[in-house]
């Protein structure tokens, strides 16, 4: 085995003559058809659900509820039907730029046989799980005409044990109507760009320039994508983008380190021209972090020297290079609260319109954190302090309707209820 390259993506080639080797259905479960293979597999399927049920991470899904996506949890498990309750952001991972979801909300009942054969993909970690798992999900999937999912759990699981290659290779050629080069099929390196799991393609050559084709034009609209994230302005100095980014910048740089990897040797990043403008998408997004990182110093001082409303105007100004970065949202919301000098539970405010400007600010945390009790309180608090009843009985209320008829609160949770009970008394 040794790897080659071509242009920047990673191909990776058996070498030498084939050699022999069984069919993988009968050298994996002898005596069984692949057909009756992917019955006992679908049929497994509420046993394993319910043995990862038990399991710190339970099971996930992206499902559809009309035109939308829902991320989704198992939360219980009937038989052949699941439970599965819509997952919410509720924290930041630093280490690993990306958010942690927990159930709430919407759940939805479903068939686990009618679940997404991608979702059902996703449950495997085919480097990983035992062999007749790993075939069984593979001939269930090609059951299902997903031979490409097929393809990239075979193909991870291979480049992690090679001693099936020869079996797999075999099987492939024979779903996708390919002639079994003699060198065997090449393995190619993926990245999803949303999730950044890595895995593995096996290809021959005719078909891996297909995909490289594929992969090309999916480049080119990726990179349309960045861009619009990005606000399409690159050129203007940090501090001055003419357009907002619609995600926060450090999840961007993420995106767009990802995208490196996942279009690494098409011919659209492979164009100098390209190089060039992907460059500048990288130098405006890290250079606008940087901006704000140092910013960010003076809007404290202004508020460790009491200045709270110069301090919360610092902070909004910054609050626009990077609207959707909650820690910087929760900075500028607190402190238009001090600035506003709230007192007498909410009745009064020295700065009317600094509160109303907290209290829009907490309902941006509330959509980006909606289990998150506290923010409804904040922003009940600064609605009040404004001279909105009407918006901070909402606010309350709805914390008051969350906790109700439940055994099961956290001390968090009763001291939010709490305090809401006492501002509804404010708001008369």
């Amino acid at each position: 085995m040794r790897v080659c390259r071509l242009t920047a993506l990673l191909l990776i080639a058996a070498l030498g003559s084939a050699p022999a080797f069984a069919n993988l259905a009968e050298k994996i479960f002898p005596g069984k058809t692949e057909d009756a293979v992917a019955a006992e597999f679908e049929a497994g399927l509420p046993a394993y659900l319910a043995a990862q049920l038990k399991e710190p991470v339970k099971p996930r899904a992206h499902i559809e509820d009309g035109k939308h996506d829902v991320y989704v949890e198992l939360t219980e498990l009937n038989e052949d039907e699941g439970t599965w309750q819509t997952l919410v952001v509720y924290a930041w991972y630093p280490e690993k730029t990306e958010y942690a979801y927990t159930p709430y909300g919407k759940s939805y009942k479903l068939k686990i046989s009618e679940m997404p054969a991608a979702s059902v993909a996703g449950w495997y970690d085919a480097a990983r799980r035992p062999v007749n798992e790993v075939v069984g999900l593979a001939f269930w999937l090609a059951g299902k005409k997903e031979f490409r999912l097929a393809n990239a759990v075979l193909a991870t699981f291979g480049e992690a044990k090679k001693d099936l290659k020869p079996e797999i290779d075999a099987w492939l050629c024979e779903k996708n109507g390919w002639t079994l080069p003699k060198d065997g099929l090449e393995a190619v390196a993926t990245m999803n760009i949303d999730s950044g799991e890595a895995g593995f393609l096996y290809f021959t050559p005719e078909a891996r320039s297909a995909y490289v084709d594929e992969l090309d034009d999916q480049a080119k609209d990726m990179f349309k994508d960045l861009e619009g994230r990005q606000g399409g302005d690159t050129k203007s100095k940090p501090g001055y983008r003419k357009r907002p980014p619609t995600m926060r910048l450090d999840m961007l740089q993420k995106r767009i380190e990802r995208y490196r990897q996942a279009y690494a040797g098409t011919d659209f990043i492979e164009k100098k021209s390209n190089e060039k403008k992907l460059a500048a998408l990288e130098e405006a997004v890290a250079g606008d972090l940087k901006y704000i990182e140092t910013e960010k110093f003076k809007a404290e001082r202004l508020g460790i020297d009491g200045d709270w409303l110069a301090a919360a105007k610092a902070y909004d100004a910054l609050l626009r290079l990077n609207p959707h970065d909650p820690d910087l949202i929760t900075a500028t919301a607190e402190a238009y609260n001090k600035g506003a000098v709230v007192s007498d539970g909410g009745r009064k405010a020295e700065e009317p319109s600094a509160a109303g400007r907290a209290a829009v600010l907490y309902e941006e945390l509330i959509e980006i954190f909606p289990k998150a009790l506290a923010y409804h309180n904040f922003a009940g608090l600064n609605w009040l302090a404004s001279g909105d009843k009407k918006r901070a009985k909402n606010h309350h209320e709805e914390v008051i309707r969350r906790t109700d008829d439940r055994k099961d609160l956290s001390e968090n949770e009763k001291k939010n209820r709490d305090y809401a009970e006492n501002q509804l008394k404010m708001c008369k």
